[in-house]
């Protein structure tokens, strides 16, 4: 395969019930299959994950000991040909259209790095006006230039490889490093964007009480992680930002409030140490 543009990168550990659908989305894209390469990376897996792979044989199935979803995306990036590093997750499935999608927002704008974004699986209004919330919070920071409140999801991110090189790997930790190493890349004057219509679903996301938990993990995840490298990215500057979206969309907005308060709950845990660090990384 020559002349490759993207390698899609799905890391995966023990995900034999979600993977499947995944690939199959991967391979009925509207863009030229040549063009585009499929690794998945297996994380020391013992169901029948790598069984579902090797189903495929245009899909690339490589190994990586080290335990965690970013020394996996790590060992794909090693792997791959392509011009431009697509992440997703193996719990996520996406459009028809995706790369295709892709391709004209990198070509148009000259992008390093695109942020798509996800909705659940679930169709609950609840779980919709937090994704929608999100999304406003990206192109806010991206428009302000404000890295306090500006996300991103290894479950749909789009890197020019020649990045990696330049600023390395992915550290691996078990949440958060795909955020923070944008927002790195931000501040270095890197081309950023964000497209709301690239969109996965992902199916990980099948609940209310599921999303609150991930939040929580995800601000546990990041307090530890802003004390590891000593960053100094304010947790407050994003609340404001918060409750002021969730009274101009008053009623549902104050769910909002809900989500937040789990969010930081695991943050103010994970600045004292008052709970485990085993974050679930997968």
């Amino acid at each position: 395969m020559e002349n490759i543009e993207f390698s899609i990168v799905v890391p995966f550990y023990n995900k034999e019930k979600s993977l499947d659908a995944c690939i199959q989305s991967l391979l009925t894209q509207e863009y030229p299959a040549e063009r585009y390469e499929i690794i998945c990376v297996n994380n020391n897996s013992t169901d029948n994950s790598c069984s579902l792979v090797n189903k495929y044989p245009s899909v690339k199935l490589i190994h990586e000991k080290m335990q965690g979803a970013y020394a996996a995306r790590n060992a794909g990036i090693l792997q791959s040909k392509g011009a431009f590093i697509v992440f997703t997750d193996a719990d996520a499935k996406v459009r028809d259209s995706w790369l295709r999608n892709i391709h004209f927002e990198i070509d148009k704008n000259n992008y390093d790095i695109l942020i798509g974004w996800y909705k659940a699986a679930s169709a609950g209004k609840l779980l919709q006006f937090h994704s929608h919330f999100i999304s406003e919070r990206i192109k806010k920071a991206i428009e302000q230039k404000s890295i306090s409140i500006l996300t991103a999801s290894a479950c749909n991110l789009i890197v020019r490889k020649d990045i990696f090189r330049e600023k390395g790997l992915f550290l691996n930790i078990s949440r958060g490093e795909d955020r923070y190493f944008v927002i790195r890349c931000f501040e270095e004057g890197y081309r950023i964007g964000f497209a709301e219509h690239i969109e996965v679903e992902r199916s990980d996301i099948c609940s209310v009480n599921i999303a609150l938990l991930k939040n929580f993990i995800y601000g546990y995840a990041n307090a530890v992680y802003v004390k590891r490298v000593k960053r100094k990215i304010s947790l407050l500057k994003s609340i404001p930002v918060t409750v002021k979206f969730a009274f101009r969309h008053f009623p549902i907005g104050m769910s909002l409030l809900l989500f937040a308060f789990f969010y930081i709950l695991g943050y103010f845990l994970g600045k004292t140490k008052c709970c485990s660090n085993r974050a679930c990384t997968y």
